[in-house]
Order: C-alpha cells, then structure tokens, then sequence
C-alpha cells in the first residue's frame, strides 16, 4: 500500500513542479520574463500558485503516509520475529521437558510427596533426591537453589536436582556443587543421553 502513496507522492511533486515553472514564467507580475504579450491572466496566475501549493501540500502528506505505513511494518514484522522466537523457545522447552522426563525415569520415579513443597518433586530410586523443573526462559539463580536446599534439609533429602533448559548463573553453579544438587540444563543433559547409549551399546565378543 505505502508503493500507492509514493506513487502519489511523486505525481504530486512533478505536477507542483510544473504549476510553479508556469507560475515563475508565465504569471502575470513574472520576473524571469520580459515579454509582457505571453503572460498568464491574474485567474490563471492564482491558480497556478495555488496548483503548485495544493500538490507540494498534496506530496508532503503522502509522504507522511507511506513513512506510516512503514513504520508500522516493521512494528508488525518486529512482532511477528518475537512470536515466531517465542513458539521456537517453547517447542525446544517442552522438548528438553520430555527428554529430561525420559532421563529421570531411567534413574527411578518421580512422585509428588507431601515431604517438600508442591513445586518439587520426589525421585524414587536407592537414594531419594529432590527434584525441581523449572519451566520459565529465566535462568535458574542462586536463590532458587537455595530455597531447594532448604527443602532437602527439612524432608532429611541429601541429593537435589534443579531442571532448566533455560541454564543457571555461576554462583547458582557454585552453590549447587557444594550442597549437593545437581544441575540439568540442555548441555549437561546432551551429555548424560550420551553417556547412557554408550552404556548400553552391546559388547561383541569374538
């Protein structure tokens, strides 16, 4: 649509351009011509000046338009970028979510106690660790690590496992590591798969 509004636009400026040059020449009171036999009517004149106003007016607002109609592209192509990163992010979300689901029930089950808070979770198996999914694109920071070890601490839970595809900060790392929490975001989980086919890659003996 804006294509219209320039092509106005441009006719505007070349008809303006055309009343002013008759304007300049021809007018009544003309400067720039001598032979007073060839000028334009005082009608004629005015005219021609309002001509040239009215399309230089005309061109102005068209312009105008069409730098409207391309900001809003924009905004709507910056829209349509977001939505279309946000959908990403949340296909690659729940996809993390199912793996990360496959990965624990290998270890054991995971159960909903009455021991923790209603966003962990228990993982059954020898040795029962806490666990909890974080489903935000925030990374995971040292204060919600430090809420879990104080779960661990009042249901008497020694291992904790923090879930996020969105990562964690350094000192979330740091603290993880000396309260015994593991963290599982998608490098560390692209590691664990791995290391799980290998385990279970068949030894041929000759």
């Amino acid at each position: 649509m804006k294509s219209k509004w320039l092509w106005v636009s441009s006719i505007s400026t070349v008809l303006g351009i055309v009343a002013g040059g008759v304007y300049l020449f021809f007018a009544e009171h003309s400067l720039l011509l001598s032979d007073n036999s060839l000028t334009l009517s005082a009608f004629w004149s005015t005219f021609m000046l309002w001509a040239f106003v009215l399309m230089f007016l005309a061109a102005l607002i068209c312009n105008v338009f069409a730098f409207v109609e391309l900001d809003d592209e924009h905004r709507l192509a910056g829209f349509h970028q977001r939505f279309r990163s946000a959908l990403a992010w949340s296909e690659r979300q729940q996809r993390f979510l199912l793996e990360a689901q496959r990965l624990l029930s290998r270890k054991g089950q995971l159960i909903v106690s009455d021991k923790v808070a209603a966003d962990y979770q228990l993982l059954k198996a020898q040795r029962d660790t806490l666990v909890l999914v974080q489903q935000t694109d925030v990374p995971v920071d040292i204060t919600q690590v430090r809420a879990m070890f104080q779960q661990m601490l009042a249901a008497d839970i020694t291992d904790g496992m923090v879930v996020s595809s969105a990562g964690f900060s350094n000192q979330a790392w740091i603290f993880a590591q000396e309260a015994n929490i593991s963290l599982l975001d998608v490098k560390s989980l692209r590691k664990q798969q791995k290391h799980t086919k290998i385990q279970h890659v068949p030894i041929i003996q000759s």
